[in-house]
């Protein structure tokens, strides 16, 4: 069975127009999940200003509910304090050596270093989510020039790898490059 140079060049001509169908619907697929990509990123850019409010409303709501924390605190031991001193300021003077004012003072300290400890834990509390958002914002970008560079590294590979399986056709002059045959 011979071929003729018409079922030769049919047969060709299939393989490039399928060839070519396959890279256009490759293109395609491809440019569609980066144009769904970009639209969910610009949705998250647009969010943005709503996640940073929430952010800063829920800093605010801690940052007030820990002063109400204190304030209450220290009121009610205030009270308490009070309270003590004038019920027992008459037993101590009459049955113990240690004066009420003192366990008092004493006591308004022990509140007064425990609001004191409050207050610290807070300011650290806040440090350690500002320097985690600060490693988040470092650890993106690092994750961003990996992903470029990985990119970069997987695409010069597949180039290498068309490359080297590339088998010109010689016949006929034809002195087809890759760039040209990209086209």
């Amino acid at each position: 069975m011979s071929t003729t140079k018409h079922d030769k060049d049919y047969k060709n001509n299939s393989i490039k127009t399928t060839d070519g169908d396959t890279r256009k619907v490759i293109n395609q697929t491809f440019d569609d999940a980066k144009d769904k990509a970009r639209k969910a990123i610009d949705e998250t850019h647009r969010e943005l200003p709503r996640y940073m409010q929430t952010m800063t409303d829920n800093q605010e709501q801690t940052v007030n509910a820990a002063r109400d924390i204190i304030d209450n605190y220290i009121e009610s031991q205030r009270d308490i304090t009070n309270s003590f001193q004038n019920a027992w300021s008459s037993f101590f003077d009459n049955y113990f050596w240690i004066s009420p004012k003192k366990i008092t003072e004493t006591y308004a300290r022990a509140v007064s270093s425990i609001s004191d400890g409050t207050i610290a834990a807070i300011r650290i509390w806040n440090g350690s989510i500002l320097s985690s958002t600060e490693t988040m914002r470092i650890s993106t970008q690092h994750m961003r020039d990996n992903a470029r560079e990985t990119s970069r590294i997987a695409v010069n590979g597949a180039k290498m790898l068309e490359e080297a399986t590339y088998l010109p056709n010689l016949t006929k002059g034809n002195n087809s490059s890759i760039e040209n045959r990209a086209q």
